[in-house]
């Protein structure tokens, strides 16, 4: 019973921690974003699991975890270069028609499937993209010619 009432605990504490930081879902984190997400489900998998860690010692971690996210958060905003660092940049894939090759390489992507994605886009061609990028989220966003 015990570890029900700290697992309620830790709920409801992450649900006040997320709210304060008006976390993203999984599908458009960004890798920051993500690692903050993966650090918090593991503080509070141990605490709720570990009984020798004490609540108050769980909860710290948390709140601590929460007030350096929020504070990543802020620097984040405030400086394009803080900003650069925890989420990247978006990388170039198509522009004016033509492949972005060497960018390809450096993400590990294939041209085809990077075409797959243009099709899933509705888009029939390269040639009809104006500008294509690698957001910093993972999805790729596209600018075909004629501004649609």
């Amino acid at each position: 019973m015990v570890y029900v009432g700290r697992a309620i605990w830790y709920a409801l504490l992450l649900m006040v921690a997320t709210r304060i930081l008006n976390r993203r879902t999984t599908v458009s984190e960004k890798p920051y974003d993500f690692a903050v997400n993966v650090t918090y489900g593991t503080l509070a998998g141990a605490a709720i699991l570990n009984l020798v860690i004490p609540i108050w010692g769980g909860t710290l971690a948390i709140a601590t975890l929460t007030a350096f996210a929020w504070l990543a958060n802020l620097a984040a905003y405030r400086s394009d270069a803080v900003s650069r660092l925890l989420a990247g940049r978006s990388t170039p894939l198509v522009e004016h028609g033509a492949v972005r090759s060497e960018n390809l390489r450096r993400l590990h992507m294939k041209e085809e499937d990077l075409r797959a994605k243009l099709r899933e886009l509705k888009v029939a061609s390269v040639a009809d993209v104006e500008y294509a990028a690698m957001e910093t989220d993972g999805n790729i966003g596209v600018v075909t010619r004629g501004g649609g």
